[in-house]
């Protein structure tokens, strides 16, 4: 199309709206006190700023090179000039929005120099990619059109700008340990940008050349004549060429960003590696409350200090400790405060108590299992959660290329990524390091953060106990420092003497207290009880209802804990006449422990009437569950149902259970959660199974270290010609589903039977007779036998004790026939768990360890076929758990957990081995990593001078230099001669073939070697 030109004074154009709304955007994300100073910059004032930091860095002998920001600050001087010669009204507001940022950033990071080099760096780079625009003024005069491109320009600058200022707009402290990582993970972002500036100055160079003035500049004229030009041809289709070609670079770029940032995501979790059962527990507690959901409101509306917490602003305690009996329902009053809470949260804003963009993070303590009752657990928990909470922009913002946009959390991913990168090892094992990132993390973690920590009293310890409370109620003093109320903690507990001690240590003023008593409970208790007798059709009056209302209610003395079990109780019976029997006065049981009791005996003769056989495998499973050494799995309960030691044969087939429902075979006092995980109903489950009449600790313990060593005795692990197509049919019948909690916790079974159940075996000094009748004496000599005569050449000789070894343990069994055995299994049990760190991560019997390696093999292949199954309908999910790809450290997570894939168990494993890895992801050094911190850190200033902590040093002036034609194939790097490449390459590899003729010492290069040598001669002379 051909236009005329305008003159000065008429309308700028369609563009004007564009840019005026632009900068009001940007000025909406201003914090108020910046505003008024944007407004008011000039570029006059900024070039006065830049003289003064100047003349400071004269003085203190510190210059920085200030004048790599000329290009970009002639570069918008000349986009000022051209809208106001077209006429633009706004040009002061809108160019305020460039020039107030300048001086921001400038006075901002004058104070680090590192910040400082890397904002002058970035400016270098777009100010080299922004025109002298004046040059092009007849261009703009002449096609309205073509103004589109100084629309673009200012867009993208102001984007700059608006990343820089979220970044340095924080408080000087936070800002100074994100930046190096931030502007690091940036680096995309700005190539992007100066990108999309260069496409704007071939666009205008393309098309403005006719008209180009030379001889313009700043102070040119701007009467409407000199702008005349003659006509441009500039056709409405290449306008809409050249607006496509840019909406598509920033939708490219927006999608690959988002790709890049969902992988930073799932790298940092996976590094965090929390438990993955928080979320589960989480999703069991609320379904417990799906029955009766309005239950447990009280919390907040009958005690002031949680409602204060939950909505105040700012709250009269930033910290609530609630405590209680064991049994009152305080984890699913603590998991109810949490949903509600997050409901509230994600309600549009309508002026609510809590604000928009407030996050809620939990975790709930376990006992028994240590991923979920110690410190760093704890931290690794709401780390995972608070991560997990950046939600990546995967839609395109018309005016943004902020990565970070919508979400403040994702600025604080390249923090987490660099700790990834600088700490070492493959997952996080450092609470310090877990403690630095949540600092950050609560501090910029939204208007609002509330953190509930529930069940603390079941730590594994009171040092856990003492350093979760201590660290929550800094971080709150902290944080109320900045601002009262930003982080909330809620602390849920049993009142214990370790409780009591830990909270009084923080101060009496610190944290609001709040005591749960039986009456809080009583009119939830009476409801649930009433729904959930018409879970079962009795036909009962409301007079019946009534009575067994009041009945629980009573017996409860408030502890929900007691109702669900008595309603478990009461809702087995047969009929109406046992049921209404069960509820006469003085019938129901006393107390939780007696409950348990009588819970078990009613599921014992429901299960017995099916057959005995049902009783007697539910029985071994609860005993399983009590004892194990770590939380067992599905498929792992299932194996051992299917394990036949007399036989030696596994069979799932035949041997695992069918019911659908794990509920008609246990009751509710087993869960099987999401992804293969199992629990018992409560804490207080575990106490009081192991004190009924149908289970016994000791005798279980002893159970499970007999059935570990005659499974591990099998063939298909001791065999040393075992073909691998024996191995194959052995995986199809589940053979292997056990091993991996077999070969990791053998030996802490058999060390609990030294340690804590002589008490199983006769005493000592009786017949010989007596002991070759025993059950668990037999049991256990025959299973020792079996495993040491399995692992005779792999186990230490009796003769070759450990110096160490404590003999007292063994002296109880000197008169049972198996101490022989025991004594040997101790001793190489023993010796193995006082080896280094990285021998222990072995499973101490090299045998055991081929035979684990080639079985996963083998099922990894099978594992991943689409719909892979094993016998009929059964797949090999079911029989090997969902994550089949293992880490083979024995003391990681992950010998057990798995992985769903090969590349996350590999990336997995290669952490262990190379733990530290270079911060530049391009770099061909980037997959390999490094064995040390020495060698990254030495590696990052050999290859990455730019990723430092100091600045930049200056360019130098540039000057001829021979083409360097010889590169390395490992880090690209080139040479001018190949001699120089191959001593460079030997580095890569620590090879020294040139040894000194005096002392030895070996190098790399010749001429190092040389220079050496002469050290010696002179030292000589």
């Amino acid at each position: 199309m051909s236009a005329s030109p305008r003159g000065v004074g008429l309308h700028f154009g369609p563009e004007d709206r564009t840019l005026v709304e632009a900068a009001r955007k940007f000025k909406a994300a201003l914090d108020p006190k910046h505003a008024q100073d944007f407004e008011e910059s000039t570029r006059a004032l900024v070039c006065g700023d830049l003289r003064l930091l100047q003349a400071q860095q004269q003085e203190t002998n510190a210059l920085m090179n200030l004048r790599r920001v000329q290009m970009f600050l002639d570069g918008v001087t000349s986009l000022q000039t051209v809208l106001t010669e077209l006429g633009f009204p706004e040009v002061g507001e809108v160019m305020a929005c460039i020039w107030g940022p300048m001086r921001f950033l400038f006075k901002t990071a004058n104070v680090n120099e590192r910040a400082l080099d890397h904002i002058l760096e970035v400016y270098q780079r777009l100010g080299l990619q922004i025109l002298d625009l004046t040059e092009y003024r007849r261009l703009f005069a002449a096609c309205p059109p073509a103004r589109v491109a100084l629309v673009y320009i200012y867009q993208d600058i102001l984007s700059f700008h608006a990343i820089a200022y979220k970044l340095f707009s924080l408080r000087s402290s936070l800002w100074a340990k994100l930046q190096r990582a931030t502007w690091r993970d940036l680096e995309n972002t700005f190539d992007h940008l100066a990108a999309t500036l260069k496409q704007h100055a071939q666009f205008i160079e393309q098309h403005g050349s006719p008209l180009r003035d030379r001889h313009a500049g700043a102070g040119a004229r701007t009467d409407s004549g000199y702008l005349d030009g003659g006509p441009v041809d500039l056709s409405a289709r290449e306008i809409h060429r050249y607006k496509s070609g840019y909406d598509q670079a920033r939708h490219r770029f927006r999608a690959e960003e988002a790709r890049r940032k969902l992988n930073q995501k799932e790298r940092v979790l996976r590094w965090v590696d929390a438990p993955g059962k928080t979320e589960q527990l989480h999703a069991s507690f609320r379904q417990t409350r799906a029955l009766c959901p309005e239950s447990g409101s009280w919390i907040w509306g009958h005690h002031d200090e949680v409602s204060n917490w939950m909505t105040e602003d700012p709250p009269a305690y930033s910290t609530v400790w609630v405590h209680g009996r064991k049994g009152l329902g305080k984890t699913t009053l603590a998991s109810h405060i949490v949903d509600n809470l997050r409901s509230r949260a994600a309600k549009p804003n309508d002026g609510g108590d809590v604000p928009d963009g407030a996050r809620v993070c939990y975790f709930y303590c376990q006992d028994q299992d240590d991923e979920l009752a110690k410190y760093l657990g704890i931290l690794k928990g709401l780390l995972h959660q608070l991560v997990s909470a950046a939600a990546i922009v995967t839609d395109d913002d018309d005016d943004e290329n902020d990565p970070t946009n919508g979400d403040a959390a994702l600025l604080l991913l390249p923090f987490c990524e660099d700790k990834v990168s600088s700490t070492g090892g493959s997952t996080l094992q450092n609470a310090e390091t877990a403690q630095q990132l949540l600092e950050v993390l609560f501090e910029h973690g939204g208007p609002r953060l509330y953190v509930v920590v529930d069940g603390l009293d079941e730590c594994a310890a009171a040092t856990e106990v003492q350093q979760t409370v201590d660290f929550l109620t800094k971080q709150v003093a902290r944080c109320d420092a900045l601002a009262q109320g930003r982080l909330r903690v809620l602390l849920v507990s049993q009142s214990t003497t370790e409780m009591r001690k830990v909270m009084a240590r923080c101060g009496r003023d610190a944290a609001g207290v709040v005591e749960l008593e039986a009456d809080d409970n009583k009119e939830d208790i009476r409801l649930f009880v009433r729904r959930k007798l018409k879970t079962r059709h009795f036909n009962l009056s409301p007079d019946d209802e009534q009575v067994i209302e009041d009945r629980v209610v009573n017996q409860s003395e408030g502890l929900f804990l007691y109702a669900h079990l008595a309603m478990e109780y009461l809702l087995k019976q047969m009929n109406k006449r046992d049921l209404l029997s069960k509820v006469g006065r003085g019938m129901l049981p006393d107390g939780i422990a007696k409950m348990y009791d009588e819970l078990l005996a009613t599921i014992k003769a429901r299960l017995e009437e099916k057959s005995p056989q049902h009783w007697e495998k539910a029985k071994l499973l609860l005993g399983w569950l009590v004892c194990a050494h770590r939380p067992l799995k599905w498929h792992e309960i299932q194996a051992i149902l299917a394990f036949d030691p007399d036989s030696r044969v596994v069979d799932f087939d035949m041997g695992m259970i069918r019911e659908d429902n794990i509920d008609d075979f246990l009751g509710s006092l087993v869960q099987v959660l999401k992804g293969d995980n199992i629990r018992l109903l409560h804490s207080t489950a575990r106490e009081h199974l192991v004190n009924t009449r149908y289970i016994k600790a000791e005798s279980v313990q002893c159970d499970l270290a007999a059935l570990c060593l005659r499974y591990l005795s099998l063939r298909c692990f001791a065999a040393p010609d075992y073909p691998e197509d024996e191995r194959r049919t052995d995986i199809v019948h589940g053979y292997f589903s056990f091993q991996d909690y077999a070969t990791a916790q053998w030996w802490k079974h058999v060390t609990s039977v030294i340690q804590h159940c002589r008490s199983v075996f006769p005493a000592s000094g009786l017949p010989p007779d007596v002991y070759h009748d025993d059950h668990y004496t037999v049991l256990l000599s025959e299973s020792l036998d079996a495993f040491v005569s399995a692992y005779d050449g792999d186990l230490r000789p009796l003769d070759n004790v450990h110096p160490d070894l404590p003999a007292d343990h063994l002296a109880p069994f000197q008169d049972l026939p198996f101490h022989a055995a025991l004594a040997r299994l101790y001793n190489h049990i023993y010796t193995h768990q006082n080896r280094p760190f990285e021998e222990r991560n072995k499973l101490g019997i090299p045998r055991l360890d081929a035979a684990v390696a080639a079985s996963r093999a083998l099922i990894e292949l099978d594992h991943a076929r689409p719909g892979a199954r094993t016998l009929g309908a059964d797949t090999m999910a079911a029989y090997y758990g969902p994550n089949a790809f293992k880490c083979p450290r024995a003391l990681c997570r992950f010998y057990h957990d798995g992985f769903a894939a090969a590349r996350d168990r590999d990336a997995h494993r290669d952490r262990h081995d190379r733990p530290y890895v270079c911060p530049r992801r391009d770099c061909s050094f980037a997959p390999f990593g490094f064995s040390s911190g020495k060698d990254q850190q030495r590696h990052v200033r050999t290859y990455h001078p730019d990723l430092g902590d100091g600045p930049s040093a200056f360019l130098q002036m540039s000057r001829r230099v021979e083409q360097a034609r010889f590169r390395c194939n490992i880090c690209s790097k080139s040479f001018t001669r190949n001699i120089n490449l191959k001593g460079h390459e030997r580095s890569h590899f620590g090879e020294r073939p040139y040894a000194c003729s005096t002392c030895g010492k070996a190098f790399a290069r010749l001429n190092d070697c040389r220079r050496h040598e002469k050290i010696h001669k002179r030292n000589a002379a």
